[in-house]
């Protein structure tokens, strides 16, 4: 029972999601498999692409490839897992044959899901669908417990005001006395 993304009003919210790839070909099929439901869709084509795209974004989730030249997907999650992107979901997405060793490290590295290529596109829409819930419905909980700590603080303050009047502002009793 959590917050449907797609409950939400169409203005209000569009996730970001962050396609990492080093093959154009593969990031354009991920668009198309995803261009319809709502998202709003980030394209790196480097691991070094991708770390500056999550300093400028707060996504819902990355989908990264896993063997990319240069900085490579493991060593991209582990960056991303050291700065602002330390909570966003990464999917590891491969198109190549991985030992469970290998894919033990992409879990370690801070992967929470793998898909292996060729990606089914309704099994990578329900994921990323997945993974796009669990990030509204903490947004909407971080919303609520930021509204809640507000109120607190201005009942702390009543309270503060009702046992000593003279530190009221304006030196009177609350009209809730």
């Amino acid at each position: 029972m959590g917050i449907e993304f797609s409950e939400l009003p169409a203005l209000a919210f569009r996730p970001k999601v962050l396609i990492v790839d080093d093959t154009p070909a593969n990031i354009r099929a991920f668009e198309l498999v995803l261009e319809h439901d709502g998202y709003e869709l980030f394209e790196a084509n480097s691991g070094h692409e991708a770390l500056k795209q999550s300093l400028r974004h707060d996504f819902a989730v990355i989908l990264l490839d896993v063997r990319m030249p240069v900085l490579d997907g493991l060593e991209t999650a582990m960056a991303l897992r050291g700065g602002r992107a330390r909570h966003t979901p990464i999917i590891f997405i491969s198109a190549h044959d991985q030992t469970p060793k290998e894919v033990e490290q992409g879990y370690l590295a801070g992967a929470l899901d793998y898909l292996f290529s060729p990606v089914d596109p309704d099994t990578l829409r329900r994921k990323v669908a997945a993974f796009v819930d669990f990030y509204a419905a903490n947004r909407e909980l971080k919303r609520k417990c930021d509204a809640l700590t507000r109120t607190v603080e201005v009942l702390q303050n009543e309270i503060r005001s009702l046992k000593h009047p003279s530190a009221r502002p304006d030196g009177k009793l609350s009209e809730h006395a």
